[in-house]
């Protein structure tokens, strides 16, 4: 005879059943095999554990399934995060419906979720030095077009599912954040370009180094920047109407400010000196700096998405091998490894919610707009760059690849109740389904035109460390290697 706990792991991963929400988890808990006193049979109730001992399983499970996730999505030519989002966000609403895990009051829920929240700051921190990195080598007319034609459009689709929110009044879909904020996040959510995943993306095809790639990252990075401003207003409107936007601007201001100070001090030759002394002091310092900000931020009512943000762009482009970028860097993985946490965290809250029931509506309604308008401006704004036809067609699909950085925002909008669980959780499936979507789209296009010659990932470092150390405009650069 099977196990007793096989029939709720069997269940537990049906995703269908799972995303029906309260109703799926009590048809879950009504279906389960029952003793001879009538009690629901499972192989581990977390519920009786200790916070710490809980806290521990939890975070041993996650990350087999993390890594089980990533394998099986590249195993099918998909990038390795849309696999490792889906499996925890699973796996946190197998752990409500099988051991009976996530709620309010669950051992260990709190940690695990600042747990989680603490490795999106370090992620974050690591992400925005990236951008900062990026935005000084932003020029020329094509990345300004691309950037405008792959935002505005996929705004104004976002404006469209904002009012079909409206005047559906759904409950469900609506919720009770201002209107205002509403359409503002939606907008920003179809906008969105996630520049990790894409700069993975083409380094698994050997793109990165390409003019088609150094385009698609480019605009990536000046979209992200945009974003996090946006996204810091829109929680401000949601937080306190007129007032709260004046506190975002306020905060935004003062944020900025402090971040350009920072900066400007960081860069000096004795401060730089003495974090390359210091190197493993100094990754600690700025750690304990971006959770602080985050903290701050989020006191003053804004997402503490924006307080690491502003860390990340405080610290100094110095190079690859720079004591700043290092630490940036190192942050950066540390965050990233921890992001599977918040994912599991998440699945846990919303399958545990009254309302954690998928949008289908929502969700075709959403997946449509965000493909159509992100393919459609991205070409066109390539194309008014002055870029050939082929090449703008692989822009448009590289440039529909949300992934991580829309999780993250859409996280933001969800954590200040901005979003719905059932409209979160269907962006959410919109930004999974819009990143798979990249290769299949890039095998179409190359179908049709050959793939530009990649330059060799070990040429292009050598390349960029000599341009880095010899200037711009230095002599050796454009020289044929012999």
């Amino acid at each position: 005879m099977a196990p007793a706990g096989l029939h709720a792991v069997v269940v537990a991963a049906d995703p269908f059943r799972i995303l029906g929400g309260a109703a799926g988890i009590e048809e879950l808990v009504a279906t389960a095999p029952t003793d001879r006193r009538g009690d629901s049979v499972d192989a581990l109730r977390l519920t009786s554990l200790t916070p710490a001992f809980a806290l521990v399983l939890v975070l041993a499970v996650t990350v087999p399934c993390a890594l089980l996730g990533r394998r099986a999505a590249r195993g099918i030519g998909q990038p390795g995060i849309v696999g490792e989002i889906a499996c925890c966000l699973l796996l946190g609403a197998a752990l409500v419906a099988w051991a009976g895990w996530g709620g309010p009051g669950s051992p260990g829920r709190e940690p695990l979720g600042q747990v989680g929240h603490f490795g999106l700051a370090l992620f974050l921190v690591g992400a925005a030095h990236e951008i900062r990195s990026g935005v000084a080598r932003l020029s020329g007319r094509a990345v300004m077009w691309l950037s405008l034609g792959s935002a505005l459009l996929p705004m104004a689709a976002g404006v469209l599912l904002a009012v079909w929110v409206l005047r559906t009044d759904d409950p469900r879909l609506r919720g009770t954040a201002p209107a205002a904020a509403l359409v503002l996040m939606l907008a920003i959510s179809l906008a969105v370009t996630a520049v990790p995943v894409l700069a993975g993306i083409l380094a698994d095809r050997r793109m990165r180094h390409t003019e088609t790639g150094r385009l698609a990252l480019a605009s990536a990075v000046s979209i992200d920047a945009v974003t996090w401003v946006l996204l810091a207003v829109a929680v401000g409107l949601t937080t306190g109407g007129r007032g709260g936007f004046g506190t975002a601007l306020a905060v935004l201001a003062v944020g900025i400010a402090a971040a350009a100070v920072l900066r400007r001090l960081a860069a000096t030759a004795a401060l730089a000196a003495r974090a390359a002394r210091h190197q493993r002091l100094v990754i600690v310092a700025v750690a304990a700096l971006g959770w602080a900000a985050a903290a701050g931020t989020r006191h003053f009512g804004l997402t503490d998405v924006f307080g690491a943000v502003l860390v990340g762009l405080a610290l100094p482009a110095d190079g690859e091998r720079g004591s700043w970028t290092v630490t940036a860097g190192a942050l950066g993985r540390a965050g990233r490894a921890l992001l599977p946490v918040l994912f599991v965290s998440t699945g846990a809250t919303l399958a545990s919610g009254p309302e954690a029931v998928l949008s289908w509506p929502a969700l075709l309604y959403g997946t449509a707009l965000a493909v159509a308008a992100k393919l459609v401006g991205s070409y066109a704004g390539a194309r008014l760059g002055g870029l050939a036809h082929t090449t703008g067609l692989r822009l448009a699909a590289l440039m529909n690849t949300r992934g991580l950085t829309e999780i993250v925002v859409l996280q933001a909008g969800y954590g200040a109740g901005i979003l719905t669980p059932a409209l979160y959780l269907a962006l959410v499936v919109m930004a999974l389904v819009t990143t798979a979507l990249c290769g299949p789209l890039l095998w179409a296009v190359d179908r049709r035109a050959p793939v530009p010659e990649a330059v060799p990932e070990a040429e292009s470092k050598a390349e960029s460390g000599a341009e880095s150390a010899d200037g711009p405009n230095s002599p050796t650069k454009g020289r044929s290697r012999k």
